[in-house]
């Protein structure tokens, strides 16, 4: 129960950290994007999302066996155990919140990629659909243990393919789909006031949180929920003093005489590392996380570095970046380091001798990318040419807190005008992160 608080808490932790990241005009506009989430799931899962996801059924869907949850609400007043489907260790209700609060992160995620040009009510619309049609059946091969991927092999603790791989591929086909920000520049340093001071409250905020992600995903109070949380600090950890180097080496690189270090990217780091341990923290050892983090760190700093010259999609804050390829990454790196000595649920990586368990978190990956994508466009399309999903240009300017929630943002007469980067095209390449757009997860 304290890992299903701790995992409810990251949703308002997420939406400071993105609030913090938009302009101030859209501020309020991007908490409530996550906030709401909070709302529309839990009716969701309710209704038919547990169901669904772990009820009895087949090993691709569940079933309405579950819905409404009245098979607990009728047999399991206080909460004992009464699920023949799942083997628990703890109540079954609390499995059911525990789960919720997955759910709800995952969609919350996507919010990132849509930022200031999304109406609300399509919005809200397509985390329902998506979460019925898309998170459910994952959790369903993932993490049940009926699933069929689950029972060919493939390996993910807390949520790495399940949870930020599938929102990473979800949140870049609707920023495709939406199209960019009427102001979208990616030479843009820095196009509005922003509020970072509650992006680095964000950070803490799911830092602490993901002691309960991954911690609770032992779903017991043991020697391997401890592994995970001792994982999830030092791969947390990592990423960010690696971030921290290369933000320096990199600022030499480009002329300045200390090295600068983005607060932005040091808390997008924070959470890269956390994001490629989540599907490996109960079976690798600390040392590996030590080394997860550290790769997951400097790759997808790499990544970001190429990405603001070749790659124009406008996913706003990154999600595809961090939660997409984090995950990516986090799921290869366990089909090599995981341990059945480390954890009996696991069979060996293959750098223990078993190859084969590296194909099966691949067909997991790939499985999980054409169906997140599939499902996300077959959402968006129909809505996209029917009712619109887009705000238009002149509201987008206006911004979305005074268009969608009639707040006044005061601050916007003061704002400077955007500032162009002044060095030649052929220099770009040699930038630091910290000199571009904000670096998000």
């Amino acid at each position: 129960m304290t890992s299903t608080a701790l995992v409810y808490m990251m949703t308002p932790g997420l939406a400071c950290f993105y609030g913090g990241l938009v302009e101030s005009k859209n501020f309020l506009n991007q908490i409530f994007l996550s906030i709401v989430c909070m709302a529309i799931i839990p009716v969701q899962w309710c209704l038919f999302g547990y169901s669904f996801a772990f009820g009895p059924g087949n090993s691709v869907f569940g079933s309405f066996n579950y819905a409404a949850l009245r098979s607990f609400g009728l047999n399991n007043f206080y909460g004992e155990n009464s699920d023949p489907m799942n083997s628990l260790t703890i109540p079954s209700l609390t499995f059911v919140s525990f789960q919720c609060a997955f759910a709800i992160i995952t969609a919350a995620l996507i919010s990132g990629s849509v930022v200031g040009r999304m109406k609300l009510i399509p919005y809200m619309i397509f985390v329902f659909l998506w979460s019925t049609f898309c998170y459910d059946p994952l959790a369903r091969w993932v993490f049940s243990r009926q699933g069929w991927l689950n029972r060919m092999g493939t390996i993910d603790f807390a949520g790495g393919i399940v949870v930020h791989f599938a929102s990473g591929i979800s949140g870049l086909v609707a920023a495709i789909i939406l199209g960019s920000r009427s102001h979208f520049d990616p030479d843009v340093l820095k196009t509005g006031q922003t509020h970072l001071p509650f992006t680095m409250l964000g950070t803490g905020m799911l830092w602490v949180g993901w002691m309960g992600f991954n911690g609770g995903s032992a779903v017991a109070a043991n020697g391997i929920a401890s592994l995970a949380i001792v994982n999830t600090n030092i791969a947390a950890a990592s990423s960010m003093i690696m971030w921290i180097i290369l933000d320096i080496i990199f600022g030499k690189v480009a002329g300045q005489n200390l090295g600068v270090v983005s607060i932005p990217g040091t808390c997008s780091a924070t959470v890269v590392g956390l994001v490629v341990i989540t599907p490996g923290a109960g079976y690798v050892q600390p040392g590996y996380a030590l080394l997860i983090g550290l790769i997951g760190g400097c790759s997808i700093y790499l990544f970001l570095l190429g990405k603001k010259r070749f790659f124009h999609v406008d996913d706003s804050l990154d999600v595809f970046t961090c939660h997409g390829l984090g995950g990516l990454i986090g799921t290869l790196l366990t089909g090599l380091f995981c341990q059945t000595v480390v954890s009996s649920e696991v069979k060996n990586g293959a750098l223990y001798g078993n190859p084969v368990q590296l194909w099966h978190q691949v067909a997991g990956v790939l499985t999980t990318c054409v169906f997140s994508a599939a499902c996300t466009a077959a959402i968006l399309l129909p809505m996209h040419f029917t009712i619109g999903i887009r705000i238009d240009r002149l509201q987008q300017i206006r911004g979305l807190d005074n268009v969608i929630h009639g707040v006044i943002d005061c601050e916007l007469p003061q704002q400077k005008p955007p500032v162009k980067l002044s060095v030649p095209r052929q220099d770009r390449g040699n930038l630091s992160v910290d000199t571009m757009v904000p670096v998000t997860a």
